[in-house]
């Protein structure tokens, strides 16, 4: 009987202490403060984690060249549409960049992803030529 007593104490402690862990992520210094480079993020994409790493890619690589002197707008028009309980949904992006001779190169220097919010967070940097 004192066996069993002490094989429940020990699972019902091991379960308390293994429930109790925190798995908190750290997130990286370069997130605030990307230096020379500029950072992007996309939360989860339909179309699954590549296309979420190419837009999160995309939108640093805009703010990295509107950083060096190229002009970047863009628009995005989101549509929903429910038709018997089936949504739809369509998204159409323009994008218009205006660039005063100047090339802009860059690669990914680093990838974090948040899996709390599954977002995928991107560190560009400059190439220099």
């Amino acid at each position: 009987m004192q066996i069993k007593l002490l094989l429940a104490f020990i699972f019902t402690t091991f379960f308390i202490l293994a429930c109790n862990q925190e798995n908190v992520q750290q997130k990286p210094e370069w997130l605030t403060d990307p230096g020379d480079g500029a950072v992007g993020s996309c939360k989860t994409h339909v179309k699954g984690r590549h296309y979420q790493e190419e837009l999160a890619i995309g939108r640093a690589r805009e703010r990295l060249a509107a950083r060096y002197g190229v002009e970047v707008s863009s628009i995005q028009t989101i549509k929903e549409k429910i038709v018997n309980e089936k949504a739809y949904v369509r998204s159409d992006k323009e994008i218009l960049q205006t660039v005063n001779k100047t090339t802009v190169k860059a690669h990914v220097r680093e990838t974090w992803i948040d899996k709390q919010y599954d977002e995928v967070w991107v560190w560009v940097y400059p190439v220099s030529n």
